[in-house]
């Protein structure tokens, strides 16, 4: 039987929308991907991920401008660096967004504001606190050996030299972020989070702005890591966690197709 003209229109407007607007190009457990991706999520904007190895970042030697990830190439062929950078792109785009989102709330001042505190004071405290010894480095990056584009070889030789290289260069992160006590520091910056947040659903009020996202989308990515149950079990964070993660729910399953 043929399908009506009407049928194959509605169809064809289906796969357009679920089509990948863009091309993330990320690891698995940067806090930096992880948080563009949960505002993707949340706008259910579609998106294929690219996993880049840790060691050559032979998948990113195209772009010229921008050395670290994430990166988004769409559909237009043109490439972007940073998540916030990443976001901006996509709402500049008027992309359709879901009905219950409001644009000018998502990226008010505060809300810009948050996310740039995320940035600078919480995202950089997650990593090394995953990488507090070469035990716990091959653990994090266990992400590897889940990844259709390494080989089993491949990927346990990346997950044991990118192991070691982790833990050579722990110092060197918590000396650059003036970091003494590294779990110290990530729970002073939750409780910065936490009393911003008070005695609402969330930072951004009944509804997650990109603040929350920011921050949920950084421990969202560690979840198959022994930090994450740490972070749930606080007593604020984790019932604030829980609720953007039900509002995600409602949102929608994740707009993602391939990658990890």
């Amino acid at each position: 039987l043929f399908s009506s003209p009407s049928t194959m229109r509605r169809a064809l407007l289906r796969a357009a929308a679920q089509a990948p607007t863009l091309q993330l190009y990320q690891y698995a457990i940067c806090p930096f991907c992880n948080k563009t991706k949960a505002a993707l999520d949340f706008l259910k904007v579609p998106y294929s991920s690219v996993e880049v190895d840790p060691l050559t970042r032979s998948q990113i030697k195209f772009s010229k401008d921008y050395k670290k990830v994430p990166i988004a190439v769409f559909t237009s062929e043109e490439v972007v660096g940073g998540s916030t950078e990443i976001v901006d792109k996509v709402l500049s785009k008027e992309t359709e967004v879901p009905a219950n989102v409001d644009r000018a709330h998502f990226l008010s001042d505060e809300a810009r504001q948050w996310n740039k505190w995320c940035d600078e004071k919480f995202a950089v405290c997650v990593y090394p606190n995953i990488t507090r010894s070469v035990s716990e480095c091959w653990q994090a990056l266990g992400y590897l050996q889940r990844c259709p584009e390494f080989s089993t070889p491949r990927a346990l030789a990346t997950r044991a030299v990118g192991a070691l290289g982790m833990a050579a260069a722990h110092g060197k992160i918590k000396k650059k972020y003036g970091m003494t006590d590294e779990r110290e520091a990530l729970f002073k910056a939750v409780d910065t989070w936490t009393e911003e947040v008070g005695s609402k659903n969330f930072r951004g009020g009944d509804r997650p702005d990109l603040s929350d996202l920011a921050v949920f989308g950084c421990i969202r990515g560690v979840s198959m890591l022994p930090l994450y149950g740490e972070m749930i079990e606080h007593k604020a964070f984790g019932p604030w966690y829980g609720r953007v993660e039900k509002f995600l729910q409602a949102q929608g399953t994740s707009a993602a197709s391939g990658g990890a």
